[in-house]
């Protein structure tokens, strides 16, 4: 399988918080797999009791309202699922690897790894963490350890987040996109946050909406 063709597969695999990749690729993971970024309520579909796995950051609680999920598989380091490694990446892992101090992110990362192929997962942001994705592409590229695609939320005009102006996310994060594209030669998914992106080569839907286009 192409290094292209394994990103999709990749993509295909993995429910990506409350959002999948509509795409036909070969899947990677016998089990019906989802991974969760963060705590945030808007950010745990209601599907996720029907899951195999659920891989949940071990520091992150489980939104109050939901049912209860006994499908968690809480995450330290890494788990393997079929044939995709994921590693989670907080601020401590992240300041070691960059060698410096940051914030901490708005969610926790993921990289999901097959074979010689990496994806980065980031599921939400605040404005500063957008600088430390920039960074650590750079960082695994001078590493000999290059990223393939990354997947970053979409966002219209938003407030909070550390915005300062309602376009500031959507505007640093589109620069990104095309850093990543232009310099690194990387795929992009999008996870609309509510809006599709233009920079993306892939936009995910939310599940919701999966199941609508099930029921017609």
């Amino acid at each position: 399988m192409s290094e292209y063709g394994l990103v999709e597969s990749i993509l295909a695999s993995v429910q990506w918080d409350r959002w999948k990749f509509m795409l036909s690729a070969k899947k990677l993971c016998r089990q019906d797999v989802a991974v969760v970024s963060h705590g945030h309520r808007d950010h745990w579909a209601t599907n996720l009791v029907e899951k195999d796995v659920v891989l949940v950051p071990r520091e992150t609680r489980v939104p109050m309202k939901l049912a209860p999920i006994r499908n968690i598989v809480s995450v330290d380091y890494s788990e393997k699922t079929g044939s995709i490694q994921f590693v989670k990446l907080g601020r401590e892992r992240l300041s070691a690897l960059l060698e410096e101090r940051i914030s901490t992110p708005h969610a926790f990362w993921w990289l999901a790894r097959s074979k010689q192929t990496r994806v980065l997962f980031v599921g939400d942001v605040n404005v500063e963490d957008v600088p430390v994705a920039r960074a650590f592409v750079a960082e695994m590229s001078k590493r000999d350890l290059p990223l393939s695609a990354a997947i970053l939320p979409s966002f219209g005009g938003v407030s909070g987040h550390n915005s300062e102006l309602p376009r500031q996310l959507a505007s640093s994060i589109e620069r990104l996109s095309y850093d990543l594209q232009d310099v690194h030669g990387m795929v992009l998914g999008a996870l609309p946050h509510p809006v599709d992106a233009k920079w993306a080569t892939y936009n995910a839907v939310p599940t919701d909406h999966c199941q609508e286009q099930d029921k017609e």
